[in-house]
């Protein structure tokens, strides 16, 4: 809600054939597709994004795509890692 409310178009829990992504953040130029995890890794975030093919129906958009994997450690209540890649 206060990602959109800055202007920026954003959408959560988006449904695809394969499962849900569960943030999408677009801008002029580029698209970041975020998986959120807890007590995992930021890399298993990045892995499900690549193995569910989430970027898939973006690539013919022109933007350049940037994966985001984002942990949070439940014990901290913090996020604990993240981690980007560019396709």
């Amino acid at each position: 809600m206060i990602v959109s409310a800055s202007g920026i178009n954003a959408r959560s829990e988006v449904l695809t054939c394969t499962g849900r992504i569960d943030m999408i953040m677009e801008f002029a130029d580029k698209l970041y597709i975020i998986e959120f995890k807890c007590s995992q890794s930021a890399q298993a975030g990045i892995k499900q994004i690549l193995e569910k093919k989430y970027a898939e129906p973006y690539k013919k958009t022109g933007k350049k795509i940037i994966l985001m994997g984002i942990n949070f450690d439940t014990e901290k209540r913090n996020i604990s890692e993240w981690k980007t890649e560019e396709i």
